[in-house]
């Protein structure tokens, strides 16, 4: 059996969506790449998986999860084995990838928490239930809160030197009905502060209910917004159940106990800390919007190096080149002004009649590598005995507006009904998965898949259309009118 042949069982398997495989389909591949797709036996021996593991240029935390996850389906899924059947994967985790990091004089690198468990899973009361401090599991999920959201770190939430500036106050925070504002810390930026909504804004307010009113011990800790709002007492019961011998009482110790004791529980290669929470902010607000957050991601917390490493592993993930993920005008570095002065420029050096007059033999070569067939709903439709008729949408529209290309990776061939629906952007490819079609209310599943495609469509083209045309609509019809929309 090729291992490509186990690859697709595996990318469909109820097996895949009850774990976190999901997150590690594309280092998979990659690794069956690696070794040009050969047998499973062969691709499963000892010496192959440690070769791809150990590779440099990646950790080996994040590959050792995928290809033993991938391991464990071949053995326990499909060939159905005992567990006392089951080989012994040939690299134990604890040792050998701590080994690594070790070697080479460093830390794990940045853990993430799978796409599939979601950022959500920090603030299950399950994991706090042991503390039986309700002040101390506030405080954490606040700090959480402030991490996922805002991108705060140690240093802003409490820090373990004796430094003040860039700590968080009470003034660094202002509490509203709907949402909660706080200072934005992030030099790169200049948007001075950062609106949190939803869950995260409701533990911050649930902190924030019990932080107005506490007495708090120590002095440094008058004027700052994460405090020890609990006794030592509240803490013994939960110490004196603890094997270390270190006693916990103050935030950051405890708050980074809770990261590793939560790590644990996922099964997570190395223990989080409360500075990969950023970056899973990123990562998962990515993924969540399928790459449009970027924009408003960069307006937030400029492009320092976590950022940009997200959203390389996010690229990855979802199988793209991260040069191919821009739109020419998408991140530029002038201004609005110069960049419109840019395309009028650019307007004055081209006729407009020249631009705009498309190139029909594309059209016609493209109907004809469909038989006129509509992409979305395979139809086609018959005019008279013989002479059939279809429509090629722009998905990037060409006009002036928009300036998409006439080129064949920005076309579809469509029955002039999906046409339209494409045009209005009530449709829609998915940026991420250019097989698979959204629709504007995700209530109403429309044709789930593409019928027909056999041709490549422009990465660009694509996710211009999501951003630029279906994105704006779905915005206006959640605000607009009442439907079932899902935002998650």
């Amino acid at each position: 059996m090729k291992a490509s042949e186990l690859y697709e069982l595996y990318i469909i398997s109820e097996y895949k969506k009850k774990t976190s495989l999901g997150a590690y389909q594309a280092k998979v591949d990659k690794f069956i790449k690696f070794f040009s797709n050969p047998n499973v036996e062969d691709l499963f021996k000892g010496e192959n998986i440690r070769a791809f593991v150990f590779d440099e240029g990646q950790d080996p935390g994040g590959k050792y999860n995928a290809i033993h996850n991938f391991y464990k389906f071949y053995y326990e899924k499909y060939l159905e084995l005992p567990q006392i059947e089951i080989p012994i994967f040939p690299i134990n985790k604890k040792k050998e990838i701590i080994d690594v990091y070790k070697s080479e004089g460093q830390k794990a690198g940045t853990v993430y928490i799978p796409r599939e468990v979601g950022l959500e899973v920090l603030f299950e009361d399950h994991f706090y239930q042991h503390l039986n401090s309700r002040n101390a599991e506030l405080t954490i999920k606040a700090a959480f809160a402030l991490a996922l959201s805002a991108g705060y770190d140690s240093g802003e939430i409490d820090p373990t030197n004796n430094k003040s500036e860039g700590i968080m106050t009470l003034d660094d925070f202002i509490i509203e009905e709907d949402y909660v504002k706080v200072r934005n810390f992030y030099t790169q930026s200049h948007v001075p502060w950062i609106i949190i909504q939803g869950e995260n804004a409701v533990h911050i307010k649930n902190y924030w209910e019990v932080r107005k009113n506490a007495q708090v011990e120590r002095e440094k800790d008058k004027k700052r917004f994460i405090a020890k709002i609990w006794s030592s007492k509240e803490l013994k019961e939960f110490n004196a159940n603890r094997e270390q011998k270190k006693k916990i009482y103050d935030p950051n110790p405890i708050i980074s106990y809770m990261l590793k004791y939560i790590s644990s529980h996922l099964e997570l290669s190395t223990s989080l800390n409360i500075t990969h929470l950023r970056s899973n902010m990123i990562l998962h607000a990515l993924f969540k919007t399928k790459g449009a957050a970027l924009k408003d991601i960069i307006e937030i917390f400029g492009f320092p190096t976590y950022v940009k490493n997200s959203f390389e592993i996010y690229c990855e993930e979802i199988n793209t080149d991260v040069n191919s993920y821009f739109t020419p005008y998408s991140l530029e570095a002038g201004t609005t002004e110069e960049m419109e002065e840019e395309k009028k420029t650019q307007k004055s050096k081209e006729s407009l009649i020249d631009r705009l007059v498309r190139d029909s033999s594309k059209v016609k070569k493209l109907k004809k590598i469909y038989h006129n067939c509509c992409q979305v709903c395979g139809e086609s439709i018959t005019l008279l005995s013989g002479v059939t008729y279809s429509e090629v949408h722009h998905i990037q529209p060409f006009n002036k507006d928009h300036q998409g290309n006439d080129n064949i990776p920005n076309m579809l061939v469509l029955c002039p009904n999906h046409h339209q629906l494409f045009d209005m952007g009530i449709l829609a490819l998915d940026p991420e998965n250019h097989t698979t079609i959204l629709h504007v209310d995700e209530a109403l599943p429309y044709h789930q898949k593409l019928s027909l495609l056999k041709h490549r469509l422009s990465f660009t083209c694509v996710r211009y259309h999501y951003e630029n045309i279906f994105l704006p609509l779905k915005t206006k019809l959640s605000k607009e009118i009442i439907i079932p929309l899902n935002d998650k």
